[in-house]
C-alpha cells in the first residue's frame, strides 16, 4: 500500500497539516545541524546514564551516526506525520514517548553489553503500530494489517541477521531498538483501547436522565 493510498483511507483524503511531526523534524534537523553526528554530551551512554546524565535517555533517540542516518529517520517521521498525525493528534508524540521509554526499557535492562545508542528508527516503530492500528479501527481495510505483519516480519528478519534490512550507517544498527518500539506501540494501542472500552461501559451502566 503506498503512501498516497493511506491518505486517500484517512478522513476521505482529507489532508491536514502534520504541525507536530514538522516540529519534531525541525528540531532532529537542527540537532544535526547545530552538533554534527553523535554528540558526545548527547548519545545514550550506559555508563554516564549510571552517572546521572538522566536527559541521554531522551536526546539519545534525536541525534544520529552519520548524515544517512539522520536523513532516513527525518524521513519517516515525516512520513508518518501525513499519514497519521490528523488521526492521532496529541497522540502522535504520546506514541513518540511511550517508544522511548519502550527502548529505553530495553536498552538497560534488555541489553546491558550495549554502551552507546543513538538513533530515531525505534521509536519510530512505535508510531507506526499506533498509527496503523487506529486506521484500521476506523477504516478496515485488508491492506492495513498486512503492512503491520510486514513490519513485524522485517524486524523478525533483521533480528536474525543482525542488522538493518534497508540503511546502512556509521554506527551498527540494533534491530532489537526496533522490536521494542514496535512492542511499545503495541501497549500503547492496547491501553487506550482497553481504557475506551471501559469508559463506553461505564456510560452504558449510567441511568439516562
Amino acid at each position: 500500500m503506498t503512501a498516497t493510498a493511506i491518505l486517500r483511507l484517512r478522513h476521505g483524503g482529507r489532508s491536514t497539516l502534520p504541525w507536530r511531526s514538522l516540529l519534531l523534524a525541525a528540531l532532529a534537523i537542527g540537532a544535526w545541524t547545530v552538533c554534527g553526528p553523535v554528540p558526545e554530551a548527547w548519545v545514550y551512554d550506559r555508563l554516564a546514564v549510571g552517572q546521572g546524565d538522566w536527559w541521554r535517555l531522551l536526546t539519545g533517540h534525536w541525534v544520529h551516526s552519520d548524515g544517512s542516518h539522520a536523513l532516513w529517520d527525518v524521513t519517516a517521521l515525516l512520513l508518518f506525520g501525513m499519514l497519521f498525525e490528523a488521526r492521532l493528534g496529541w497522540r502522535l508524540p504520546l506514541a513518540l514517548l511511550i517508544g522511548t521509554v519502550g527502548v529505553d526499557a530495553w536498552l538497560w535492562w534488555g541489553a546491558p553489553e550495549l554502551l552507546y545508542y543513538c538513533g530515531l528508527s525505534g521509536v519510530l516503530n512505535a508510531l507506526l503500530v499506533l498509527g496503523l492500528l487506529e486506521l484500521w479501527e476506523e477504516q478496515h481495510h485488508p491492506l492495513l494489517p498486512i503492512i503491520l505483519a510486514g513490519a513485524a516480519l522485517k524486524i523478525l528478519l533483521e533480528l536474525q541477521l543482525g542488522e538493518a534490512l534497508l540503511t546502512r550507517t556509521a554506527w551498527p544498527s540494533v534491530p532489537a531498538a526496533h522490536a521494542a518500539g514496535y512492542v511499545a506501540g503495541w501497549v500503547l494501542y492496547l491501553a487506550g483501547a482497553g481504557a475506551r472500552k471501559a469508559s463506553s461501559a461505564s456510560r452504558s451502566r449510567s441511568p439516562s436522565s
